[in-house]
């Protein structure tokens, strides 16, 4: 008989992100080369989640109406520019307000999961 034996959040070989900003950009990465299942990453760092674990997060954020729709279209928009949004690049106020609280909710699911260190 096959047993079963869930992944634990703590895999000491791997290594979490800095920060939700870094994590969102590798998923956004990930999703646009069609790497959806890779939990590797950049030369040998291997991360641990999966991209789809990270849009769940913010799936889940967006659904129990933590954040907006407004939020997530910037989440999207400025992750597969792979660059966040700033004045100095002609982005408003605003807009850089929306992608800072967005990734400040996406921070605290992606901490509790072992995702952001």
């Amino acid at each position: 008989m096959k047993h079963y034996n869930p992944i634990t959040h703590y895999d000491p070989k791997t290594t979490p992100f800095d920060n939700s900003e870094e994590a969102w950009f590798w998923c956004c990465l990930c999703e646009s080369l069609g790497c959806t299942r890779s939990r590797g990453g950049h030369k040998s760092i291997i991360r641990p989640c999966e991209s789809s674990d990270i849009i769940i997060a913010v799936k889940r954020l967006l659904k129990s109406g933590i954040i907006s729709q407004e939020h997530a279209k910037i989440l999207s928009k400025y992750g597969m520019q792979q660059i966040p949004p700033h004045p100095n690049l002609g982005d408003s106020p605003r807009i850089c307000k929306l992608w800072d609280e967005a990734l400040d909710f996406l921070n605290n699911i992606l901490k509790q999961k072992g995702i952001v260190a």
